[in-house]
C-alpha cells in the first residue's frame, strides 16, 4: 500500500466496540505500528470476526496488502464498499493492489472510479501518479507481449550469461537490439555481459544510455550500483544506494532485483523487507533468492526466518547442508567456551601474523561473550600494530561500541574475509588457506595507500590464486562470475595478491 489506512478515530468519530473486539483491535494495531504483520493480521482478523465494522476491515485489508496477500485484501476492500459505499478510499487501495499483481486494466478501472468519486480527494495526486505508471507498463506490454522470438532470444542470452558464455550472450543481445531498439531489458543484460568481460566503461555507458532514454529504469539503476560497488567507487555507490532505499517497486521482478542488489552491497534492512514481501506473496525463485533472504534475515537479527529459509534450501539442494551464509568455519561443537580456549592457544602458538589474524577472526565467530575479554587482553598486550588493531576492532564490534575512523580498514578486512567464506565452497582447508592468504595480503598492504573497498574483487583474486596453487582449473572469467566482478577487475587484484604471494 502506498499509505496506511487512516483510522476513523483520527477523524474524531467514536466507535462502540464489543470488549473482545476492542482488545484484539488494539493488539493488532500495536503490532501493525511495529511492522509485525503476522501478529497484526492475526489479531485484526479476530477483531473483525467479533465486530464487522468497515474501518476494522480496512485496517485488516491494509495489513494483508503490506504482507503481499493482495487477493484477500481486495476481497475485504470490496466487502467494505458493499457495507458502506461512501468509503471511496477503498478504490484507491484496490487500484494499488491490482497494480502490484500486474492487473493493470483492473487497476486503471479502480483508479478512475476513485477519481470520479473524489476528484479532489486525499489520494487524488497519488492516483494520478499511479495511472501514469500503469500507462507506461501497458505501453511496454503492448509492444512486446506477442514477440515469441524476442522472448526466446532473451532467455537464451540470459542462459549464456549464467554459463559464462559472454561473447555468445553479447552477440544474441545485439541481434535483439537491432530489431527492438527500445527493449531496455536487453540493454541491461548487455551491460552485465560487457562488465563481466572487463569492458567496464562500455558497461557503464550502456547503463547511462538506458537511464537517459528510460529514466528511472530500476534494473539499470541496480546494475549501476553493483558496477560502482564492484569497482570501488565507494562514494558514488553509497549515494545511489541511499536513493534506492526509498524506491517502492510494484512488480515482482523489480522487488527481487532491488532486494538482491541492496543485499549484495550490505543494505540488509531494506533488502530483507522486499525479499520477505516476495516470500509472503508466494514467490519461490531460485537458490539465490533464498540465499539473500536467509542472509539478510540473519544480518538484521531475524534468525528464525533465516534458519527456516535455509532449511528449505537444503531440502531442494541437499549439498548445501551446513553451508549457511552466516556460519562460522567448522563450529559444529556446541561447547563454545572450549573452542574459545583452543583458539586462544592457537593464537599464542601462531608463528605468523596471518595465523594470529585467523585465530582472532574465528574467535569472533563464536557465540560466547567470553570472547570480549579475550579481545581486550590481546589488544592490551599485542606488540604488533596490526594484531592490536585487529583485536581492538573485534572488541569494539562485539561490545556494540562505536567504531573509530582509524579502524575503517580493519572493518573492510573483516568484510572481505566474510565474503570469502560466504562464496567459497565449504571445504574447510580451502577456506582456511584463502583466509590466511587474505590476512597476509592485508597485513602486507596495510601501511600503503592500497584500497580495500572492493570486497568482491579482492575475494575473487584470493580464491583464484589459492585454487591455482592447488592446480584447480578455474578461469578468471569463472571466478569473476562467482563474485560478480569483471575479468579486468579480477586480473587487477590477482596481480596485487601474487605480488605478495611471492613472499608468502
Amino acid at each position: 500500500m502506498g499509505k496506511k489506512q487512516r483510522m476513523e478515530e483520527e477523524k474524531g468519530q467514536v466507535i462502540a466496540f464489543h470488549q473482545s473486539a476492542q482488545f484484539f483491535y488494539e493488539k493488532g494495531m500495536k503490532a501493525y505500528r511495529r511492522h509485525n504483520l503476522d501478529d497484526a493480521i492475526k489479531y485484526l482478523k479476530r477483531a473483525a470476526h467479533a465486530e464487522k465494522e468497515p474501518f476494522v476491515l480496512c485496517q485488516l485489508a491494509s495489513a494483508l496488502s503490506e504482507a503481499g496477500q493482495y487477493h484477500e485484501s481486495n476481497q475485504l476492500f470490496n466487502n467494505v464498499l458493499r457495507m458502506d459505499a461512501e468509503m471511496t478510499e477503498c478504490y484507491y487501495y484496490l487500484a494499488n493492489n491490482c497494480a502490484f499483481l500486474g492487473l493493470f486494466q483492473q487497476a486503471k478501472k479502480y483508479a478512475q472510479r476513485y477519481l470520479e468519486a473524489e476528484e479532489d480527494g486525499e489520494f487524488a495526486e497519488e492516483t494520478l501518479d499511479l495511472l501514469d505508471i500503469i500507462a507506461i507498463e501497458e505501453d511496454d506490454e503492448e509492444k512486446f507481449e506477442d514477440e515469441d522470438e524476442l522472448i526466446i532470444m532473451q532467455e537464451q542470452a540470459n542462459s549464456f550469461i549464467r554459463n559464462g558464455q559472454l561473447d555468445e550472450a553479447i552477440s544474441t543481445l545485439e541481434t535483439v537490439l537491432t530489431e527492438y531498439p527500445e527493449f531496455w531489458s536487453a540493454y541491461n543484460n548487455l551491460a552485465i555481459a560487457r562488465f563481466q568481460l572487463g569492458e567496464i566503461e562500455e558497461a557503464m555507458r550502456i547503463v547511462d544510455t538506458v537511464l537517459e532514454k528510460n529514466p528511472g529504469n530500476l534494473h539499470a539503476l541496480c546494475n549501476s550500483l553493483i558496477f560502482l560497488y564492484s569497482i570501488g567507487r565507494e562514494e558514488q555507490a553509497e549515494e545511489l544506494a541511499d536513493q534506492l532505499e526509498y524506491v517502492y517497486p510494484m512488480l515482482v521482478e523489480h522487488r527481487f532485483k532491488l532486494g538482491t542488489t541492496l543485499a549484495t552491497v550490505g543494505r540488509f534492512q531494506t533488502a530483507y523487507k522486499w525479499l520477505k514481501i516476495l516470500k509472503r506473496q508466494g514467490y519461490e525463485g531460485d537458490v539465490s533468492f533464498h540465499y539473500w533472504l536467509a542472509y539478510s534475515a540473519y544480518m538484521i537479527g531475524d534468525t528464525h526466518t533465516a534458519e527456516k529459509t535455509w532449511k528449505h534450501v537444503v531440502e531442494v539442494y541437499p549439498e548445501k547442508e551446513g553451508q549457511e551464509p552466516w556460519n562460522g568455519i567448522g563450529f559444529t561443537d556446541t561447547n563454545q567456551e572450549a573452542l574459545l580456549g583452543q583458539l586462544r592457544v592457537s593464537f599464542q602458538e601462531a608463528k605468523s601474523e596471518e595465523e594470529q589474524m585467523l585465530a582472532l577472526y574465528l574467535m569472533n565467530e563464536l557465540q560466547t561473550k567470553d570472547k570480549i575479554q579475550v579481545f581486550f587482553d590481546i589488544l592490551q598486550s599485542a606488540d604488533k600494530p596490526v594484531i592490536a588493531n585487529w583485536a581492538r576492532y573485534f572488541f569494539l564490534a562485539s561490545s556494540g561500541k562505536r567504531m573509530p575512523k582509524e579502524l575503517k580498514e580493519f572493518q573492510k578486512c573483516a568484510q572481505i574475509a566474510d565474503v570469502l567464506y560466504n562464496h567459497t565452497e565449504k571445504d574447510d582447508m580451502l577456506i582456511e588457506e584463502c583466509l590466511q592468504l587474505w590476512f597476509h595480503t592485508f597485513s602486507s598492504f596495510y601501511h600503503t595507500n592500497m584500497s580495500f573497498s572492493n570486497a568482491f574483487g579482492w575475494s575473487a583474486a584470493v580464491e583464484y590464486v589459492v585454487r591455482s596453487e592447488q592446480k584447480e582449473n578455474m578461469t578468471q572469467a569463472e571466478i569473476g562470475h562467482i563474485y560478480n566482478v569483471s575479468i579486468s577487475t579480477v586480473r587487477k587484484y590477482i596481480q596485487a595478491v601474487k605480488q605478495i604471494k611471492a613472499d608468502y
